[in-house]
C-alpha cells in the first residue's frame, strides 16, 4: 500500500516549479505549457467536425460536463497541488484561484482523454496528438501542478465523459446547421450523409 501511495503521489526531489518560476523565460514556459494544450486541441476539433458535424455537439457536451465535474471535484480540495503546499508565487497569466484549490482531477487530462477517444472513434488519431499531449501531461506532474493520481483520475473521468457524450445524436436539421456554418467559416463543403 505504501509503495502504491508513493507512486500515486510521486514528485521529483528537485522543485522544478521554483526553478522555472524564478526566471522570466521560465514563467513564460509555465504559462504557455498551461494553455498550449487548448490551442493544440483546435485542429483535432476541426478534423472531428469536418468528419461528422454531430461531433460538434459531442465536443461541446463533453467539454461542459468535464468542466463541471472538474470544478466540483477541485472544490472538495482532496489535496493541494504539490507546488503550492508552500507559499508559492503564481506567474501572471495563470489564474491564481484555479491553482490554489485542489489538484484532483487534472482538467487537462480529462479533456485530452475524451479528445483521444473521439479521435480513435472517428479514425482521426494522428501521432502528433500523442507526441504533444503526453509530454505536456508529464511536465505538469514534474513541475508540481499535479500528482500522478490526478492524471490517472483525469484519464478515468475523461473516459466516462466520452462514454456519456459520445451517445449524443442531434437531429439532421441541427447537424445541417452546423454543416452550413462550418462550410461558410472554413470554405469547405463537408462530406456528410445529410
Amino acid at each position: 500500500m505504501k509503495f502504491a501511495l508513493k507512486i500515486l503521489f510521486w514528485q521529483p526531489k528537485t522543485n522544478f516549479y521554483q526553478y522555472f518560476a524564478s526566471s522570466a523565460k521560465g514563467k513564460v514556459l509555465l504559462v504557455c505549457s498551461n494553455y498550449i494544450t487548448w490551442i493544440f486541441l483546435i485542429y483535432p476539433s476541426y478534423l472531428l467536425v469536418k468528419t461528422d458535424p454531430n461531433t460538434f455537439w459531442i465536443l461541446l457536451s463533453a467539454t461542459l460536463i468535464g468542466e463541471i465535474v472538474e470544478k466540483i471535484m477541485k472544490l472538495k480540495n482532496y489535496w493541494k497541488r504539490p507546488a503550492f503546499l508552500v507559499d508559492t508565487d503564481i506567474p501572471n497569466g495563470l489564474i491564481k484561484s484555479w491553482y490554489l484549490t485542489g489538484s484532483f482531477p487534472s482538467g487537462h487530462t480529462i479533456k485530452a482523454m475524451f479528445f483521444l477517444l473521439l479521435l480513435i472513434q472517428y479514425h482521426q488519431l494522428f501521432p502528433l496528438f500523442l507526441a504533444v499531449i503526453i509530454p505536456l501531461l508529464i511536465f505538469r506532474v514534474i513541475i508540481g501542478f499535479h500528482y500522478p493520481i490526478d492524471i490517472l483520475g483525469g484519464v478515468i473521468i475523461g473516459a466516462i465523459v466520452w462514454a456519456i457524450a459520445s451517445q449524443i445524436q442531434m437531429p439532421i436539421y441541427i447537424n445541417q446547421m452546423i454543416y452550413n456554418i462550418f462550410s461558410f467559416v472554413f470554405y469547405y463543403p463537408l462530406k456528410i450523409g445529410i
